[in-house]
């Protein structure tokens, strides 16, 4: 045996090894973290073991060291990690690493893979890349508010739609800070914060999508829009609430994917009336046939740009569903989802502008 397959035999022995459950349900994970808590943490007051077992892990604890000891790294403090959290993660490293070498099946804990940290970060590629997606956004944020003051100055109907956008990009960026302290450190507080934002930039999103193809933006609909955005704030507040009372990934993930798909149905159909506007305006075409000569014009081709878009995300979305262990313990699906959903933020904030621009020149009301 290598001095490291020595090692974890030795911890997960004195862990009373058990038949084998998922994650943080298996009996040699829970044990390694109630005896991290009464050897580090001192947390001996509600621990079932009895004081000479406690002695016993203390001197075994002296002789190999099997947890960190406290206290913990300022790094690791700053980022959010307490000692029985620690604990968690080690244990979860000491039982994967073991069922590796076991040629076991790698599983979950408390709904994650156990990752390695780095720089006591919890999740590094999914931080970095939640970070990447702020960007975008970010930038896009500076266009909009610019284009809003314009309009709002030459008191426009389209300042609606600026001010519109400019929220998403600001719920959104705000939505991306709170995935990176997630994914910097799980806990519970960020989680929510994480879940929260996520459905408000989903259906702020919606909302400015609505006012959009809908027509709210004109001064004449003001009353109307109105009352879609009274109808909005309630959906949003009903279900901020709904999962206060009973958290729900299954809910949370339902509400988000039917709002999601209501929206690629009507980024769809914006994309295709917009460029059949477009071209109908210069050109008198007998049969949609003739509507295929004009798609790789970019004068009409740039409209088709949310379909193109979509299809980036759906891609990276499409890696949740064939879920794998991290590679190397540190890339994950989730990870390579939120890298890919990067690129399309460059995009949306131009040709969201053009749309508008184009709206206004074109006069298609």
């Amino acid at each position: 045996m290598k001095l490291v397959e020595k090692t974890l035999f030795l911890i997960l022995v004195l862990l009373r090894l058990s038949s084998a459950s998922p994650g943080d349900e298996l009996d040699e994970f829970q044990d390694c973290v109630k005896k991290c808590d009464v050897l580090t943490c001192g947390n001996t007051m509600n621990s079932r073991f009895t004081r000479n077992e406690v002695k016993l892990f203390q001197k075994q604890q002296e002789a190999y060291k099997l947890f960190d000891e406290m206290p913990l790294p300022l790094h690791l403090t700053l980022v959010g990690w307490d000692c029985l959290s620690n604990c968690d993660y080690q244990c979860q490293r000491i039982v994967t690493k073991k069922r590796k070498i076991d040629n076991e099946e790698i599983y979950q804990f408390h709904g994650k893979w156990p990752f390695i940290r780095v720089f006591g970060i919890q999740e590094f590629f999914s931080t970095a890349f939640s970070i990447g997606n702020f960007i975008p956004h970010y930038l896009g944020y500076k266009k909009m508010k610019f284009l809003y003051l314009k309009n709002e100055r030459q008191d426009s109907d389209f300042k609606n739609l600026y001010f519109c956008n400019l929220l998403v990009s600001i719920i959104t960026m705000t939505a991306w800070v709170f995935s990176t302290l997630f994914h910097l450190k799980d806990t519970n507080a960020r989680e929510k914060l994480d879940y929260f934002f996520a459905a408000a930039t989903v259906l702020t999103a919606f909302y400015a999508l609505c006012v959009r193809v809908f027509k709210l933006y004109l001064s004449q609909n003001n009353n109307k829009r109105k009352v879609f955005t009274i109808f909005c704030i309630s959906l949003y507040v009903y279900h901020v609430r709904r999962l206060l009372l009973d958290w729900s990934y299954t809910y949370n993930m339902q509400a988000n994917v039917f709002v999601g798909i209501l929206q690629y149905f009507l980024w769809i159909y914006l994309s295709i009336s917009t460029f059949k506007k477009m071209v109908d305006k210069r050109n008198n075409l007998h049969s949609y046939v003739e509507y295929l000569n004009f798609i790789n014009m970019k004068e009409y081709n740039w409209t088709l740009t949310p379909i193109l878009l979509i299809l980036c995300v759906a891609f990276g979305m499409s890696f949740e569903l064939f879920d794998f262990p991290p590679i190397l313990d540190l890339l994950d699906a989730h990870a390579i989802w939120h890298f890919i959903t990067i690129f399309p933020g460059f995009y949306w904030y131009d040709y969201m502008c053009k749309d508008i621009e184009t709206l206004r020149e074109k006069k298609f009301y």
